[in-house]
């Protein structure tokens, strides 16, 4: 006596192949998302951040606005600048820092690469990841 055979059903060979190929299309859509612009300048904020701390602990404070070339040179070799060549946006209430760059076209607002980013819009400080 022969037993029958059970068919598979198609939804068991679509389904896989349908999660794979959905994967896949995401995957590819998301890879061209990452600014390196973007990552450099976070990582350029805390190195900024870590300098006006150390010039706190030598003044008691930090200037209340202004361009950075107050750190230079005993706490940054050079004025930082984003990575596009533009000067980075410094202000403080006394007690916390704002750093803004204005992204590759160097004017308030953008998307893509001209987005504005700065050292408050939850982005992971560089080490924390």
């Amino acid at each position: 006596m022969t037993t029958p055979r059970r068919r598979i059903h198609p939804m068991v060979i679509f389904l896989p192949i349908a999660f794979v190929a959905l994967g896949l299309s995401v995957w590819l859509g998301l890879r061209g998302k990452h600014d390196p612009g973007a990552a450099q300048v976070h990582a350029d904020f805390a190195r900024i951040i870590a300098a006006l701390e150390s010039y706190r602990a030598d003044h008691g404070s930090i200037p209340d606005e202004g361009d950075l070339s107050f750190l230079v040179p005993k706490y940054l070799p050079a004025e930082p600048s984003d990575p596009w060549g533009h000067p980075y946006a410094y202000a403080s209430d006394g007690q916390r820092p704002f750093l803004q760059s204005y992204g590759q076209d160097g004017l308030r607002g953008g998307n893509g690469p001209n987005q504005d980013h700065t050292n408050h819009d939850g982005h992971a400080a560089v080490g924390t990841r």
